[in-house]
Parts: structure tokens; C-alpha cells; sequence
């Protein structure tokens, strides 16, 4: 990637008004970035994503964010906002952890977000809809904390066309509270996208995200979580579908740090024509972390000879007293199916919709929402050529 004419007059020029603490931190991060290393997109001898041909000059945000089903009990404010109305929460949450280089770039030209904020006690009613409209290129974050015995689900969509797109999501579950995360990820052909998406989970309260990844050229994509806590819980279920020349780096990974702690990392991709992907999943276990338990398991199915699949599942295992499993699968169409299917008078791309459909619903429909769900449903349909 490269980065024209980014210094520290562009990070003052878009952090006007903005309280001084803040600017000062803007500044430390793009100091930081520019003298660490680039981030290695590289996986052993054969595996690699190209990042070379991205170029950045215009670093002003451009989008449109739309609330919806907003519940009276949580607060949805401004990122902006926030860091004149609530300067603490921001100082205590956003982005205290940083581990890459990308990540540093992005604390730095933050410029559009929003805070969600549930209060203890509360659990919200409809889902929270957030549908992001990006016109340029963009440096977006997501701040949710959900307070003590709280509950939020939160349904997210990201579109846009030949944009850049940062996006960071930071939540927050404190004790014996729940987050459902969904994030569609539906931006076009010409887009490049990186993306993080954290957990951290305190004392008996648990965090899922719901990954849909199918837009953008280039689409980095990062989850996890960390299981603080005893008692805490995390899954990931996500699916991806890539065609044309679409190149998807995705990573999952859970980081258990007390015991009793469990998790669940379940995903499901399809590749059609010259795309690729790289999935790498982790599950590590702290050796404090004993009577704990993870489990990942990845499954590809790939439609056509020209596509490419790589997955790289991974345990650290550092206490005995654990149960852990990993797996991951890619193959083809089974012809079986494919000839039982034509045999009774359905047409092959009806065939391929079928198989598909099956293939991906067991993790479509563990969403609690059905007009999403029919919605993921009918993208899918539109991928199968």
C-alpha cells in the first residue's frame, strides 16, 4: 500500500474541533505507523495477498449512515459527538490495543463512527440497524459496550463503489452480558476493504459475531475475541462467497485468557472463477486457562477448476485441562448429487443453486432475523452463476 502526502497536517485538517488529547493521539499513531514495518500479507512459500496495487491520496471520509430500529433503552451516538459528550467512555475503550500497521493508520484519520451503548439492565428489542452508504474512501469505527447484564443485537451493512474502506468494531461485553453481531460486507468489485472486528468478554457474558463477507477486489477481513473472564463465551460463524477475480485474506481467531472459558469458530466459503482466498484460524489457550474448551472447523467448496482455497487452522494449547478440536475441509461439487439432481429434470446452475443453498443455510440459519436472513439468502442466489 502506498500513502501520498500523508502527515501530520492531514490528520490536524480532519480533526478540527476535536479536544486536543485526542488530536495529540491522532498524531502519536501516524508517528508510530510511519516508523513501523509493513504488515507481512505472507503465509509460507506459496500463500500471499498482494497489497501493492492499493494507492491512497484522498483521506476525507465520504458516507452516509442510516440508524434504524433505534430502542429508547440504548444510546447510538456520533463518534465525534461522543468525544465531546462522553470523552470518558472514549478514553477508557477505543482502542486501547493496537496490532498491526494498518491498524495504527486507522487510529490516526478515524473520522466517521458510531457509540453504542447499553446500559445495565437493559435488553434492546429489534435488532439495531446500521447501513453504511460509502461515496469515498473511508475510516469508520463501531464502539459498543455493553454495560452489566445488558443485551444488543446489532445488524450492520457496508456498501459502497471503488472506495477504501477501514473499518474497526471494538465491543465490550461486561458481566453476564450478551452481543449478536452481524455484518454484511457488500461493497463492489472495485473496493478494497480492512477490517477488524474485536471482542473482549468479561465474567459470564458472551459475544458472537455473524460474518458475511461477499463484495470488494481485495477484502481483508480479522475477528476475534478474548475471553477475559471466567465464565466468558464467544462463536464465529461467517460465511464468504468469491467470484470473478476477488481475493479474500480472512482470519478467526479466539484467545482464551481464564478458565472456563468456551468458544466456536464456524465458517463456510465458495469460490467461483479465478478468485482466491486465504483463511487462517487460531484458537489459543493461556496455560491459565484450564477446563476450557474451543473448537473451529472451516469448510470451501469450490465451483470450477480456476478457483484457489488455502486454510491454515491452528491451536496454541498452553494448560492440559482443555478440550480443543480444529478441521477444515475444500473439495468440489460432489457428481453424485450433481447427477441426481440433473437426472430429475433440474437444469445444472439450478443444480449448483441447490447445493449451494445447502451447503451455506446451516450457517444462514442460525440468524434470529428472518428478513436478513432472506436477504444473505437471495445474495447468495445472485453469486451462482
Amino acid at each position: 500500500m502506498k500513502f501520498e502526502n500523508l502527515n501530520d497536517s492531514v490528520v490536524r485538517d480532519i480533526s478540527k474541533d476535536e479536544p486536543e488529547w485526542f488530536v495529540q493521539e491522532r498524531l502519536e499513531s501516524l508517528e508510530s505507523f510511519n516508523r513501523t514495518n509493513d504488515d507481512s500479507f505472507k503465509y509460507g512459500m506459496t500463500m500471499e495477498t498482494d497489497i501493492s496495487g492499493i494507492k491512497i491520496s484522498d483521506y476525507k471520509s465520504k458516507v452516509n449512515i442510516i440508524v434504524r430500529n433505534k430502542d429508547d433503552r440504548i444510546t447510538v451516538d456520533d463518534f465525534k459527538e461522543s468525544l465531546e459528550k462522553n470523552p470518558g467512555l472514549i478514553r477508557e475503550y477505543f482502542m486501547k490495543k493496537t496490532k498491526t500497521k494498518t491498524e495504527l493508520l486507522h487510529r490516526a484519520l478515524i473520522q466517521n463512527g458510531l457509540v453504542v451503548y447499553a446500559p445495565k439492565n437493559s435488553k434492546g428489542g429489534d435488532n439495531l440497524m446500521l447501513d453504511y452508504e460509502f461515496y469515498g474512501n473511508s475510516f469508520n469505527h463501531l464502539l459498543v459496550i455493553a454495560d452489566e447484564n445488558s443485551e444488543v443485537n446489532i445488524i450492520e451493512r457496508l456498501r459502497g463503489s471503488g472506495v477504501f474502506h477501514s473499518n474497526i468494531v471494538e465491543v465490550y461485553a461486561k458481566e453476564n452480558s450478551k452481543v449478536n453481531f452481524y455484518s454484511l460486507q457488500d461493497l463492489d468489485g472495485n473496493s478494497g476493504n480492512f477490517s477488524v472486528k474485536r471482542g473482549f468478554v468479561s465474567r459470564n457474558a458472551e459475544c458472537n459475531f455473524f460474518n458475511f463477507e461477499f463484495g470488494c477486489l481485495l477484502n481483508c477481513s480479522d475477528v476475534y475475541s478474548e475471553l477475559d473472564e471466567e465464565g466468558s463465551y464467544s462463536k464465529v460463524y461467517g460465511i464468504y462467497f468469491t467470484d470473478k477475480n476477488q481475493h479474500f485474506n480472512l482470519a478467526y481467531s479466539m484467545h482464551h485468557k481464564a478458565k472456563n472459558t468456551n468458544s466456536n469458530i464456524f465458517t463456510k466459503g465458495v469460490l467461483e472463477d479465478m478468485s482466491n482466498t486465504i483463511y487462517r484460524g487460531l484458537i489459543k489457550i493461556h496455560d491459565n486457562a484450564e477446563n476450557s474448551n474451543g473448537y473451529q472447523k472451516e469448510d470451501t467448496l469450490i465451483l470450477g477448476d480456476d478457483a484457489k482455497a488455502d486454510s491454515i487452522p491452528n491451536l496454541e494449547i498452553g494448560n492440559n485441562d482443555v478440550k480443543c478440536s480444529h478441521g477444515a475441509s475444500i473439495g468440489h461439487i460432489d457428481s453424485d448429487k450433481l447427477f441426481y439432481l440433473k437426472s430429475r429434470g433440474i437444469s445444472e446452475k439450478e443444480c449448483t443453486k441447490l447445493i449451494v443453498n445447502g451447503f451455506l443455510g446451516e450457517v444462514i440459519d442460525k440468524i434470529n432475523n428472518e428478513d436478513f436472513k432472506l436477504e444473505l439468502k437471495n445474495k447468495v442466489m445472485e453469486k451462482v452463476k
